[in-house]
């Protein structure tokens, strides 16, 4: 891991004590460590380790926390890289809303699968959090990686 990503602080607010990504290429090299990475968008870590997590349906509690896979699928040809910039291009929506939602990432272990898809992580770690301008740079890459052959 390089010192960058290690030693710079957050800003502030409810992620202060993780370090902060600022840019795709940090994300990217986090992953080459972490074999389980997942993005996780909520308001911090120490909330979702209060309130804990329910089924918005049933209202069933979830046995870990929704989060999304970093690590590419085997059928993703276009490389880590793109696969991180369309987890973030895919959930960024979830920033929106004024629930003062982050982007940060974690690791743990897979128990299970929400009502959505989403693996359940838990036994998680949270790692760094990622920069808001992070998601346009990764909304940039992968748009034009979408349209490739269109130009």
């Amino acid at each position: 891991m390089t010192a960058t990503i290690i030693d710079r602080p957050a800003a502030t607010g409810h992620l202060s004590g993780l370090p902060v990504l600022g840019s795709l290429a940090e994300v990217t090299s986090l992953q080459r460590y972490h074999d389980t990475l997942f993005l996780r968008v909520s308001p911090s870590p120490d909330a979702d380790r209060v309130r804990g997590l329910r089924d918005g349906e049933s209202g069933f509690l979830l046995p870990g926390l929704p989060a999304w896979s970093l690590r590419p699928e085997e059928w993703w040809p276009a490389g880590p890289r793109l696969w991180a910039a369309r987890q973030l291009v895919r959930h960024g929506y979830l920033l929106s809303g004024g629930k003062g939602n982050h982007m940060w990432l974690l690791t743990g272990d897979v128990v299970g699968r929400s009502a959505d898809g989403e693996p359940l992580v838990a036994g998680w770690t949270p790692l760094a959090q990622v920069a808001a301008e992070v998601l346009a740079g990764a909304e940039s890459e992968y748009t034009a990686w979408r349209y490739r052959s269109v130009c």
